[in-house]
């Protein structure tokens, strides 16, 4: 009904790398242990951005030409760099917070233009704990690595 076409297949996405994420946080650290959060290094959010451009434009231009898409870039930008958030999400990387405090920031002003004010209102709780969630785990990377006891940066693996 809003036509927006890419947020709802977004859903399914996020299904997977959900899964995905569990296995990795339960048995992706140190001897398959649990995995700590990370900085990502400049290299993986290089690629994380390029990645999410191509993504952007690619299903950008698809949705344009193939469907009657309400707002085909903007909700294919959002869902290209969502599924970038939640693949750094799923490799415990700190920055994904960051990525989502963003995406949230363009979520809630297009919800509201489709009039899907209870999703802009839930988008402005998600803003709330994407700024609550990369304070917490910034400020437990920052504890490990003072302690002596964790990397600072993720640079394989990721």
């Amino acid at each position: 009904q809003t036509k927006l076409y890419a947020d709802m297949g977004l859903q399914a996405v996020y299904m997977l790398l959900s899964i995905y994420g569990w296995y990795e946080w339960l048995h992706g650290g140190e001897d398959e242990g649990r995995l700590e959060a990370s900085f990502a290094s400049p290299r993986i959010l290089l690629v994380s951005g390029a990645v999410g451009a191509v993504g952007a434009v690619l299903l950008s231009v698809t949705l344009a030409r193939t469907t009657d898409a309400a707002l085909p870039w903007v909700d294919s930008s959002l869902t290209s760099f969502s599924l970038v958030a939640q693949w750094l999400m799923t490799r415990k990387l700190v920055q994904n917070w960051l990525l989502w405090i963003a995406v949230d920031i363009v979520y809630i002003p297009m919800f509201a233009y489709k009039h899907l004010t209870l999703t802009s209102g839930l988008y402005v709780v998600f803003l709330v704990l994407a700024a609550q969630g990369y304070r917490e785990w910034k400020r437990d990377v920052e504890k490990r690595t003072a302690a002596g006891t964790g990397d600072r940066v993720a640079t394989a693996g990721a």
